[in-house]
């Protein structure tokens, strides 16, 4: 499995393994099962959204922000 894209998205997918392993786990099953392969989840603050999208060809996944 592999984790790329915004940087600032991946600081707070690793702020979120550090403190709540299981909502981790759960956005990335998310993005696995949705028809889309898309989930979203916001920052600590809840001000900056960001986009989780799984690859399913390369079990990838890519990190985007929705909020410029």
């Amino acid at each position: 499995m592999k984790l790329e894209g915004d940087a600032q998205g991946l600081e707070e997918l690793k702020r979120i393994k550090e403190e709540n392993l299981f909502y981790l786990k759960f956005i990335m099953k998310e993005a696995k099962s949705n028809t889309d392969n898309v989930t979203t989840f916001k920052d600590k603050t809840g001000r900056q959204r960001y986009k989780l999208s799984y690859d399913p060809a390369t079990d990838s996944f890519t990190v985007s922000s929705l909020d410029g």
